[in-house]
């Protein structure tokens, strides 16, 4: 016999059963509801309750009213968090074994792995983390290797707006659109800088024109994104002591202010071009003022490829030689002469075009929107400053320095040269054993941990020379140092101390000096040479172990002697 909550079904039809069914269950749910409903709802209820709609009305007012401009501050926070998170995790976990026999080759793994979060991370995020992936890249001669060659794509891989995105910035800049300005607009970027994109347009009157756009919201976020940059380099201090410049952020937050603003930037490029006139090699594109506002830049359309395209260069027939001394004339022309100085010149703003007359390399200088002033109360010091550091004058070197406002004189050549400075003297050795080569190996590396300290006594305005130095340095190494770029930069600062003297007793002094001068850098050439031979000497004697032949690198490397 069936029974189904209690009731017995002898003797009823199908069709009874199936009403019968029906309506027990229904008054079944309406007791239980009834039951239900009579009960208070807890206090977590009314919370959970509370806390969706105050998110709702949040998100709902936040895109009404802001575009979502603090939902996405949020997100771009979150993802940050959690990159950072497993950055820390996978550094900590390594640290447990840190004595297993393979740990380098594994400290290289979490190396790229963590790079291509942070890359990953920078391409979602956009805008200021662009800028701040492409200052890691920058500095190669501190972060590993995996860090700086992965983030190097951010130099021109970001990720694209929408066409709608670009023709709403036209609109509220110019209240027209592109196609109403431009006789033609490729709205596909050529390239994409880490606050805007460039697209080729071509003007009414018939000239080619690169047209940059600042993305949309880039201005609306910049607070939110600066604060979460902030607490990234905050995580990468943590892993690289060596890498301590967040503080530099903090301090120089109306410079990136003004790099928002394209009008200001233009104004850069039409003074950049007029202090390096005397340089018939260099290019500032031309800006056309009629087609530019805060917002978007129209300039001359320039072709050429960045100046860290060994191949291109190579097969263009120029000479990295060239391409390199003339990359160091004009920005120690900016440091020791105008005063004037570019401050982000990495790979991408350096463009190589050959010269259809001479045949030889013209260097093309773009974005401009970053640059600080040197006053002539600083530049003169400062290059007598390189100039003493090369004469090993270090009583010169002590008065340069003060008058600049740094206390340690050779921390701050070290930093400046980008070197070891310091003479480390004792008796010459007949035989090296494995801790003589090892103490060589770590002389560069321990005087750059003790100097990065002197970046913060630094008058605020050298922090961008500093950062223009480190640039082309890590040009300079991608192109295999074929120049020898301190020797350069100290022969330009030589000649600037001197190049407003018009007598003849001040140029007979000049020429004095000039000699003792030159001779310090034929020493110190010298004095490296025979070190190398003496190292090539012992080790084929057996005087010496096979890590020799990796010192020697380290030797001309970091210039030890």
């Amino acid at each position: 016999m069936n029974k189904i909550f209690g009731t017995t079904w002898k003797g009823i039809t199908p069709a009874s059963k199936y009403v019968q069914v029906t309506h027990l269950r229904h008054s079944s749910f309406h007791r239980n509801f009834s039951k239900m409903s009579t009960k208070p709802l807890h206090r977590q209820h009314y919370l959970g309750i509370s806390l969706l709609g105050v998110i709702t009305g949040f998100i709902t007012y936040d895109g009404i009213v802001n575009e979502f401009i603090y939902c996405g501050a949020t997100i771009r926070f979150l993802r940050s968090l959690k990159t950072a998170s497993l950055i820390a995790m996978d550094y900590y976990m390594l640290s447990k074994n840190e004595n297993c026999s393979d740990y380098d080759f594994l400290l290289k793994q979490v190396h790229l792995k963590s790079a291509k979060r942070l890359l990953e991370t920078c391409l979602l995020n956009g805008g200021l983390y662009i800028k701040m992936g492409q200052g890691v890249a920058a500095i190669n001669h501190i972060l590993p290797k995996e860090y700086t060659n992965t983030l190097e794509k951010l130099q021109d891989k970001c990720l694209p707006t929408t066409k709608t995105d670009i023709q709403r910035v036209f609109y509220e800049d110019f209240g027209s659109t592109p196609e109403e300005i431009y006789s033609d607009f490729d709205y596909t970027p050529i390239a994409a800088a880490s606050l805007a994109q460039v697209f080729k347009a071509k003007l009414k009157t018939g000239e080619d024109v690169a047209v940059k756009v600042q993305y949309g919201d880039l201005q609306r976020r910049f607070t939110s994104d600066l604060g979460t940059i902030m607490f990234l380099q905050d995580v990468i201090e943590i892993f690289f002591k060596n890498y301590n410049f967040g503080w530099i952020l903090r301090d120089l937050r109306k410079n990136l202010t003004l790099e928002l603003n394209f009008e200001n930037e233009g104004q850069n490029a039409e003074r950049c071009a007029k202090d390096l006139k005397i340089f018939e090699y260099v290019h500032v594109p031309h800006i056309y003022w009629t087609y530019t506002k805060p917002r978007i830049l129209t300039m001359e359309w320039v072709n050429g490829f960045k100046v860290n395209d060994v191949e291109r260069i190579q097969c263009e027939n120029l000479d990295l030689k060239d391409v390199d001394l003339k990359l160091f004339n004009i920005f120690a022309e900016q440091i020791f002469h105008t005063g004037f100085v570019h401050a982000d010149p990495h790979p991408g703003n350096v463009y190589v075009r050959k010269n259809p007359k001479t045949g030889k390399a013209d260097l093309v200088l773009l974005d401009h929107g970053l640059y600080e002033y040197l006053p002539e109360s600083v530049r003169k010091p400062l290059c007598e400053f390189w100039e003493a550091t090369v004469l090993r004058d270090e009583q010169k070197m002590k008065l340069a320095a003060r008058q600049i406002g740094i206390k340690d004189h050779m921390k701050f050549a070290e930093v400046l040269f980008q070197q070891p400075i310091r003479i480390h003297g004792g008796r010459i050795k007949t035989k090296l054993s494995e801790s003589d080569i090892e103490y060589i190996q770590q002389v560069a590396k321990k005087n750059f941990e003790l100097i990065m300290g002197t970046l913060k006594e630094m008058p605020r305005n050298m922090l961008f020379v500093v950062r223009n130095l480190n640039t082309i340095r890590a040009i300079s190494r991608q192109h295999g140092d074929v120049v020898d770029r301190p020797r350069t930069m100290a022969r330009y600062a030589q000649h600037c101390i001197y190049v407003k003297y018009s007598s003849i007793r001040s140029y007979l002094f000049w020429f004095y000096r000039r000699l003792i001068f030159e001779y310090n850098l034929w020493a110190s050439s010298f004095r490296i040479s025979c070190y190398d031979l003496y190292i090539n000497i012992l080790y084929k004697l057996n005087r010496a172990p096979s890590s020799a032949r990796t010192l020697l690198d380290d030797i001309k490397k970091h210039n030890i002697l």
